[in-house]
């Protein structure tokens, strides 16, 4: 139940700022405001100031301010005494003003709660390479494990986020163009620049859409130094998780690729849930000085998978916790990023050979792939899919962390940059609905806006003030629509009152506001029903 605990806040302090823009410009053209309340129903708690009554009610899924005059039933029963406080006597501009602050206030509160959440953005993941794929163009163009980006045809890197932005620059141009890469050796630190050519990349966006992108073929995630042995080697087993060399602490797999190229006597691993020393012979020399002594022939082993979802395609074709997948159809794995590409690309019908370590041992997983339709719980959205339902064990290795650049205008750039991007997202998922492009099971009440704020919280404070910014951005806008009963219907009502320079009849606006709380309340409903059918079976499954 502590779940609803989070949404009835979020819910709450963006409803108060919505009432507050209201309230206060009301206030300022001298407007009597009757009551100020805090959800819907019969008050919990209540306390007059002034003129105003300020409520707490008891349906948390809203608010209102309730000004004098301010219905048209009440527009003929103001008392001549009270006429210069009712809403009804203000000009037409005025009352624009007073009902589109709401969302305005909205808008602007989201602007300020992106400042602050990028505050706890001012250090993030620094842009150290953890692997460059040998098919990748870094990598073609001489971009190793462990090098730090430096620069990009002459604009610094700080943080990794620098170098997708940059690639989405050239993307938005229509031409994977040349770079120039800068980059700090990972083991000499010595600066080196390459001439990259980036790769074209595809990727499927939130609404199924399909857009190109620039690729180096680097990725940053740490990846962890547990082995895999291409060929048995006395001391080692397959799944070993290294901790340090001769005592040299190991934390990344390319620093394992580093360090036993030189000669080494003794291995601290993780085998099982036990910490191992192991040691190794003398390394014995010959007459020219050269070692006899084998190294190690190692692979990345990190892909251990951690959990399998019952029912899932995992499962069925028999992956178990514990298993390493070490290779798909003959490529041998590097990373996650290579595994959901492989894993993508597959078509219903492919025969599929997974190589994988079970128990120190290698087998192959052989299957034919079969796709289920499904459709996202959240979006609504239907398409033809594996469920793979296995999922990795998380390391969670501590990143290398750097600051940003230009930490005085991040915080508004930020700010505006997730704005925009509220904002389109918005839009484009209205039309893709209406259009049919999308379901419209996508749409969500108030469940699932606690469900979100539940998530967000237990994510973190950062997650959950963006959530919230998103949420007061969307209130903001279909608060503007031009349907009447929502602020921006009286925008338009009182607009074509001031160009037409009289009042429109009451009946006619009784009509449209009929028509538009119909539309409202059926909305409503609908979004209500799509949060049962949504979560009821979800609630089920998990009992």
């Amino acid at each position: 139940m502590y779940k609803y605990l989070f949404g009835i806040v979020l819910l709450g302090i963006v409803v108060i700022v919505h009432e507050f823009g209201h309230f206060i410009f009301a206030r300022i053209f001298g407007v009597r405001v009757e009551v100020f309340s805090i959800g819907f129903g019969k008050p919990l708690f209540k306390k007059k100031s002034g003129d105003t009554e300020y409520r707490i009610s008891m349906i948390p899924l809203g608010g209102y301010v309730k000004m004098l005059g301010e219905s048209t039933s009440e527009e003929n029963e103001v008392e001549e005494k009270d006429l210069p406080f009712a809403f009804s006597s203000k000009k037409w501009w005025q009352k624009v003003i007073i009902v589109s602050a709401g969302p305005v206030f909205n808008l602007i509160f989201a602007f300020i709660v992106f400042i602050v959440v990028s505050f706890f953005m001012f250090e993030a993941a620094s842009p150290v390479v953890d692997f460059a794929y040998p098919d990748g163009a870094a990598y073609a163009a001489g971009i190793s494990d462990g090098d730090r980006i430096l620069k990009i045809n002459g604009e610094e890197i700080a943080v990794w986020d620098d170098i997708p932005e940059l690639l989405f620059s050239l993307s938005e141009s229509g031409k994977c163009e040349e770079v120039a890469v800068e980059v700090e050796k990972a083991f000499t630190k010595e600066v080196e620049t390459y001439v990259v050519h980036p790769k074209t990349g595809s990727y499927t966006d939130l609404f199924g859409d399909r857009r190109t992108r620039c690729e180096l073929g680097i990725v940053g995630s740490p990846r962890e130094p547990r082995i895999v042995l291409r060929k048995n080697f006395p001391g080692l087993e397959n799944g070993d998780l290294v901790l340090s060399v001769d005592g040299e602490k190991i934390l990344r797999y390319y620093e394992l690729v580093e360090r036993i190229k030189k000669p080494f006597k003794n291995m601290t691993v993780v085998r099982g849930e036990k910490e191992i020393s192991v040691d190794f012979p003398e390394e014995t020399e010959t007459n020219d000085t050269e070692s006899k002594s084998e190294k190690p022939e190692i692979a990345y082993g990190g892909l251990m998978i951690d959990s399998v979802k019952n029912g899932s395609y995992s499962e069925k074709i028999g992956i178990k916790k514990g298993d390493i997948i070490t290779g798909v159809n003959g490529t041998e794995l590097t990373s996650g990023y290579l595994f959901s590409s492989l894993m993508g690309k597959l078509k219903e019908g492919d025969s599929v050979k997974m190589s994988v370590i079970r128990d120190g041992n290698p087998q192959d997983v052989e299957f034919n792939v079969s796709f289920d339709e499904k459709e996202d719980e959240m979006t609504g959205i239907r398409a033809k899919r594996m469920e793979w339902g296995a999922k990795f064990y998380d390391p969670n290795i501590e990143e290398f962390r750097s600051r940003r650049k230009n930490l005085m205008t991040f915080p508004v750039r930020y700010a505006f940059k997730e704005m925009v991007e509220v904002v389109v997202s918005t839009f484009k998922g209205l039309a893709y609905m209406i259009s049919g492009k999308i379901s419209t099971k996508g749409l969500g009440g108030p469940i699932m806006i606690f469900d979100i704020s539940k998530r967000a919280a237990d994510a973190g404070l950062r997650y959950f003030l963006a959530i919230m910014a998103m949420i007061s951005v969307n209130l903001g806008l279909v608060n503007l629509f031009p349907i009447p009963v929502l602020d921006g219907g009286y925008v338009v009502i009182y607009t074509i009152e001031g160009v037409i320079r009289r009042k429109i009849p009451a009946k006619i606006k009784e009509k449209a506001l009929y028509v538009g709380l119909f539309l409202l309340l059926a909305l409503m409903v609908f979004a209500i029903f799509n949060d049962f059918t949504r979560y009821i079976p979800m609630f089920l499954n998990r009992n």
